[in-house]
């Protein structure tokens, strides 16, 4: 039986702990935790239930078919920048990594090897419009941001001509 998770301005909940390991061990799927912890709400370490989901994991487990939504329409991707986002998203995530929000880190997502509970991040991918001119400064600046964490940024792009998406590595290497 699919779980049906809540959807809410936009946003969709699971409330179901059984649904959240679910959706973590059988489809990769980490989302956000956003409740307070009932033994102790006050602290902001530990989160709780509800996991809040990204609009790309939503999109992907609708496109498999493998959950039921209720309440509010679940409507994305809206724009075309959304639907280049869910295409990298399936790219990466069909390439086995996890796959979580990169904004704390200046990008579009982080890859995980595994499990995020118990691997570190190995990339921060950003997405770049096709053909774009990345500037010098800014590359010098993406490479010394992913020094500085230990991770190598994955500039990624849709080419639209050959219906694919191009992944290109920035590893900062000091001489």
């Amino acid at each position: 039986m699919k779980p049906t998770l809540r959807c809410a301005s936009g946003q969709v909940m699971v409330t179901n702990a059984d649904d959240v390991l679910w959706l973590r061990t059988k489809h990769r799927v980490v989302g956000s935790l956003e409740g307070s912890h009932p033994a102790n709400p006050l602290q902001n370490n530990y989160f709780g239930l509800p996991l809040f989901l990204l609009p790309e994991e939503t999109a992907l487990l609708v496109e498999r078919d493998v959950i039921c939504i209720e309440g509010d329409k679940f409507a994305w991707p809206q724009s075309e920048r959304d639907h280049l986002r869910f295409k990298l998203f399936k790219d990466l995530h069909g390439r086995g990594f996890f796959v979580t929000q990169g904004i704390k880190f200046g990008g579009d997502y982080l890859l995980y090897p595994g499990d995020p509970l118990r691997y570190h991040s190995s990339h921060i991918v950003s997405l770049v419009d096709h053909g774009q001119t990345v500037a010098a400064r800014e590359l010098i600046t993406l490479g010394r941001v992913c020094t500085a964490v230990n991770k190598i940024r994955l500039l990624s792009s849709w080419n639209p001509h050959t219906d694919h998406i191009t992944h290109v590595t920035l590893n900062w290497s000091g001489f």
